[in-house]
């Protein structure tokens, strides 16, 4: 059962399950919290379920659970929350963004049976051990981004621009491991990236969000500010294989919050 967290910023302390008819309050600390979600356990230091959704960051709002097409017009079919974490420059630990990954609710469970191969292919190893596993992760999480539609939420702890956003995502697709073996494909959608970005100049405030959404073949990208604009569409399939890979892979992780998250939510799975 799901269980709803007051977050840090609201002063209250954590709490059982919620419902319209009652609530239930414990004395134990929002930071230690563990969330049941979707059937796994969703948690991690700034990661707790609220009333509004999950908090990623006391920064910025709570994630919503879950996106519907009448929300998002750009996703394929309703969407639902997996993981978040968050993104920082790691030797000096200056947050960049919090991040959420959603997953199309149809297509979830090919996320479990794509990890049930694995594991019958790599005999003796946990979930764990196949997401901690810098080449096998790799593979694991590459094959789920052809099988999985998904969308990456992206929302800034700080003010920021369009060119900084830009430069983060393709200065990380260039710098990938996969990059080296397909490389003119990656190139090939990197420039993409970059013409999606032409025309959108200027602040991006905190707490604005961007979505970059995969539907297995094309990566659709928008801003969400006051209101949803489209910003473009990328369609060469290599780029939602690579930003998977980039978030949930173990070999240099962008988020290794995200990472951790996806697979704490991954054992509930399998």
């Amino acid at each position: 059962m799901w269980r709803f967290f007051r977050t840090a910023r609201m002063g209250m302390r954590s709490a059982p399950f919620v419902s319209r008819k009652s609530l239930f309050t414990t004395s134990s600390a929002v930071g230690a919290a563990a969330t049941v979600f979707t059937g796994s356990l969703i948690f991690n230091d700034k990661s707790v379920r609220s009333l509004e959704g999950v908090d990623v960051d006391s920064s910025i709002d709570p994630f919503p659970t879950a996106v519907t097409q009448k929300e998002n017009k750009l996703i394929g079919s309703d969407h639902k929350l997996v993981a978040t974490g968050v993104r920082s420059v790691t030797f000096i630990s200056f947050k960049v963004y919090g991040v959420g990954l959603y997953v199309a609710a149809k297509d979830e469970g090919k996320i479990a049976s794509t990890v049930k191969e694995y594991l019958q292919k790599h005999e003796g190893k946990s979930v764990a051990d196949l997401l901690n596993d810098k080449e096998i992760s790799q593979q694991l999480v590459d094959d789920i981004a052809q099988k999985v539609p998904y969308a990456v939420r992206i929302t800034p702890v700080r003010n920021t621009d369009f060119g900084h956003l830009r430069d983060g995502l393709t200065k990380s697709i260039l710098a990938s491991p996969m990059a080296k073996t397909i490389k003119q494909e990656v190139g090939e959608g990197v420039e993409q990236l970059r013409q999606v970005f032409l025309g959108f100049k200027g602040s991006v405030p905190k707490n604005h969000t961007l979505w970059v959404i995969s539907d297995t073949k094309n990566v659709s990208v928008s801003y969400e500010g006051k209101k949803l604009t489209e910003m473009g569409v990328i369609n060469e399939p290599s780029i939602a294989r690579v930003l998977l890979v980039l978030y949930l892979s173990n070999a240099k992780p962008l988020s290794e919050s995200l990472r951790k998250n996806f697979v704490s939510y991954v054992e509930g799975q399998v």
